[in-house]
């Protein structure tokens, strides 16, 4: 079961997510596609930074374990990514992060705008047992 987000590296919304849906994704339950956005100079440059990274889930977790340095604000990268994913939010009228789309069990498409309300609804939609 695997579900899309788009997500703003500064975003408290997204961190509160992501924290909730880590036992989740820990088990095996779920998998998380980010899809970075930054709504400003700074994040813009974060998201560039992971989304250019690596091991990206890896840096997200470090980052979301307290590690700052695991997303620098590194304006020299590339950004032309983050702009494209910019673009795809907005012209999906989405008006912040986080914004979550998956394919249900019933194959049908959802969408959410801002945090999901019930994670374990959420889970179970996509088919996964937990």
């Amino acid at each position: 079961p695997v579900f899309y987000a788009f997500v703003d590296p500064q975003c408290p919304h997204c961190h509160k997510m992501m924290e909730e849906l880590r036992p989740y994704v820990d088990k095996g339950l779920a998998q998380v596609r980010l899809i970075p956005v930054g709504l400003n100079p700074e994040t813009k440059a974060q998201a560039a930074f992971l989304l250019a990274a690596p091991d990206p889930a890896g840096t997200w977790w470090r980052y979301m374990d307290g590690d700052a340095d695991a997303l620098p604000a590194k304006s020299e990268i590339n950004q032309q990514g983050i702009q494209r994913n910019l673009a795809i939010m907005t012209s999906w009228k989405f008006q912040g992060t986080p914004a979550v789309i998956y394919r249900a069990k019933d194959e049908s498409v959802k969408i959410i705008a801002g945090r999901p309300n019930n994670l374990s609804t959420l889970i179970s939609d996509l088919g996964a047992r937990s």
